[in-house]
């Protein structure tokens, strides 16, 4: 088997020649690399530095496939086009202030967070948000306009290059809650749905039309293995929205959006939200979504409980990523073998860590999580030093 067909026997509950370490970038757990301060870590603590894999949030991720070739592990491939960019955006001004960095956006947002978080990435504190009423949402809508648009016979060409694939390819479809937060804050975003409803359904229309334009076209070509976009609409004990909400303001949405992908044949329609997924998994299933990802486990997710209540969805991640941080080995096999293999049977399961690693973690550590892994997966890739289990 090939990756995508691999993945796909994964994905369509068959049985694959091995399953494979697999995770998308927004939550890659053991799969895509780490942050610049980790991988320091990882290369100090034993890693061949020309393993790469590197993160940093203003550039992307650097030299992935040999982190991948190392650690045997694999990722969707992306469309590498869009049909439209040369949006305008906002100015920034940035400086340093009582040891933070604040930056200023000409939206009206402000950021205060700590200095170099694009190679360490901790939460930054999120003082003011940059849509805080009707006529700051179209000055954010006006300067988020695309200005460049792809030619018929140019988005023809590119899409020829990926007709024959051997890997799984992953188009990004639009969350709507995740926008929405992201222009009015968790706490602005919940006040506004009471507030000025017509704004909310105003703005999702707006969010809607561009997907129709600028992502459906793009799945109805491409015919993806998988569509996902990212919410984190879930926090520690469950949804940051009522169900009512959800319904009313994501559900025209996710239900069009589900529509497109399974008309064109994707295996996997996934939302990316951390925190608690057991009331989520039900409320997203009957629109068509039929993975979450990464499932994490200090949220208090049960996969076992929702295998039995959704017994096709799929599943990815729930493995505890501080397992493998420094003076935690010993929890990695108990961990591993307590999930995995009864997961496996269940099938519709990709194990991986449960969002990225950490900069505690070891490389001694590393290799005797992904030698059980793979191991428990019987897959073979990966050029890492086994280890010997049990110790």
């Amino acid at each position: 088997m090939n990756e995508r067909e691999r993945f796909a026997a994964v994905a369509d509950f068959e049985e694959p020649d091995y399953v494979p370490i697999f995770a998308f970038g927004g939550a890659p757990g053991m799969s895509g690399g780490c942050m610049k301060k980790t991988h320091h870590r990882l290369v100090e603590t034993g890693m061949p530095a020309h393993v790469r894999g590197v993160w940093r949030l203003d550039e992307g991720i650097e030299g992935v496939e040999s982190w991948r070739r190392y650690w045997g592990t694999s990722g969707p491939i992306g469309p590498g086009f869009s049909m439209a960019w040369g949006e305008e955006g906002f100015k920034r001004s940035r400086r340093i202030e009582n040891g933070f960095e604040i930056i200023e956006s000409e939206s009206g947002a402000v950021v205060r967070q700590v200095i170099d978080n694009n190679i360490t990435y901790s939460m930054p504190d999120f003082i003011r948000f940059a849509v805080r009423d009707r006529e700051s949402w179209e000055f954010y809508k006006e300067r988020n306009m695309p200005r460049v648009f792809i030619s018929p016979e140019e988005m023809e060409a590119r899409a020829r290059e990926l007709d024959e694939r051997d890997r799984p390819l992953a188009v990004s479809g639009g969350g709507v809650y995740g926008f929405l937060r992201g222009l009015f804050g968790p706490e602005g975003l919940s006040l506004m749905l009471y507030d000025d409803p017509e704004l909310i359904h105003e703005i999702t229309a707006w969010r809607l039309a561009r997907l129709r334009h600028y992502s459906f076209p793009l799945i109805e070509r491409l015919k993806p293995e998988i569509v996902v976009w990212g919410e984190d609409l879930c926090y520690n004990h469950g949804m940051l929205l009522s169900p009512r909400h959800f319904h009313e303001f994501c559900g025209p949405i996710y239900r069009e959006q589900c529509e497109c992908a399974r008309e064109n044949g994707a295996h996997m329609i996934s939302v990316d939200t951390d925190g608690s997924i057991m009331e989520f998994t039900g409320i997203a299933e009957p629109y068509g979504v039929n993975c979450l990802h990464p499932c994490e486990v200090k949220a208090g997710n049960d996969l076992f409980k929702l295998r039995e209540q959704h017994p096709r969805f799929i599943f990815m991640g729930w493995l505890e990523k501080e397992c493998i941080n420094e003076g935690n080995g010993h929890m990695i096999e108990p961990e591993i073998m307590g999930k995995v293999p009864a997961m496996r049977k269940l099938g519709g399961y990709f194990p991986n860590g449960d969002h990225g690693i950490q900069p505690l973690a070891t490389f001694g550590n590393l290799c005797k999580f992904m030698t059980i892994l793979h191991e428990e997966c019987g897959n073979p890739e990966g050029e890492f030093p086994r280890t010997t289990r049990g110790l």
